[in-house]
């Protein structure tokens, strides 16, 4: 809308140069105010409830009851099941122009392997976005109460609090949580190197038992004879499609664990594109009872992707939730 104006006219109360804004000192002795009374009570119900710090539960590498068999994945009946989730088209490229001249806009998508979808049939309906004070992320319903994702993905240092967001598409979400608690092996910080790339997992209890109502995939240790084979599955909130509000999934992507990395903890390398927000989102694939995921995505450097699995994985999953059932 174009404004026209004939010159200077009178100025308004808002033009009076006696009328100015308060300068920091002022403001801050005008309005530094203590609270009082009470949030009428139609109001509070509007609030949500404050997150509470989860706490830390660490988990001794030398376990005596360590156990790395697979855990079965639950499929519920009420959302039916289907082996790949129906497609959802992304917003409309936003154009921005300035003087009849385009501009780049905040949001860009570009074309490539992952794709966004909007199901809430198992198993798509099981993807998590974890957001603490670190950051978002991924995860995905691993037991009744139970989100796994990658260690970085966790608050290790503030602990404010964090939740947990199922199947969120765009505005919308079919469930939220905060999380309570955290078992790990590893708490990995800032940027993931060597030593942590293959402890890089926690396993999240939440205060609602999401996995009874959407289900949870199984669990399994990766092994080294499925390197190199396209059966593996990921899906995830990556920051760069749809500003990680919306889930992507891609398949036929292969995993290869490298000769040297020994141990119940194992990193291994993976050809599926994946960006900051896709950690701790899971590579899996179908067996003839479900799915079961067998790493998180963990980190990236110039020549592959890396994710984190092994016995280890497997272990954390099955005593958080004898712990925290």
């Amino acid at each position: 809308m174009t404004i026209a104006t004939k010159g200077k006219g009178k100025e308004s109360d808002d033009c009076n140069q006696d009328d100015l804004p308060l300068t920091q000192i002022e403001a801050r002795e005008r309005f530094c105010q203590e609270a009082s009374g009470d949030i009428p009570a139609d109001l509070r119900k509007l609030l949500l409830p404050e997150l509470k710090p989860y706490k830390l539960q660490p988990i001794e590498a030398r376990e005596e009851q360590f156990d790395s068999r697979r855990l079965d994945p639950m499929i519920p009946k009420w959302f039916g099941t289907t082996s790949q989730p129906r497609k959802s088209r992304l917003p409309r490229r936003p154009r921005v122009l300035m003087n009849g001249r385009d501009l780049n806009p905040l949001t860009l998508f570009a074309p490539e392997d992952r794709r966004t979808y909007d199901d809430t049939r198992y198993p798509w309906g099981t993807i998590c976005r974890v957001i603490t004070a670190a950051g978002a992320g991924s995860g995905v319903i691993v037991g009744p109460r139970h989100v796994l994702t990658a260690s970085h993905v966790v608050d290790w240092a503030g602990n404010s609090g964090g939740t947990v967001e199922v199947h969120r598409v765009a505005g919308s979400m079919r469930a939220s949580t905060s999380i309570t608690k955290v078992w790990y092996y590893t708490q990995v910080t800032g940027s993931v190197d060597w030593f942590e790339n293959d402890e890089d997992y926690a396993l999240l209890v939440t205060e609602s038992r999401i996995g009874d109502l959407f289900g949870w995939m199984g669990t399994r240790t990766y092994n080294s004879s499925w390197d190199g084979e396209p059966w593996w599955w990921n899906i995830g909130y990556p920051g760069s499609i749809a500003n990680g509000l919306r889930p992507t999934f891609q398949n036929r992507k292969e995993l290869d664990e490298p000769w040297y990395d020994l141990g119940p903890a194992r990193s291994m390398s993976t050809n599926a594109d994946l960006t900051p927000g896709n950690s701790g989102g899971p590579m899996f694939a179908f067996w003839n009872d479900g799915p079961y995921v067998v790493s998180v995505v963990s980190s990236e450097d110039s020549d592959a992707n890396w994710c984190s699995g092994g016995s280890w994985l497997t272990n954390l999953v099955r005593h958080g939730r004898q712990a925290d059932p």
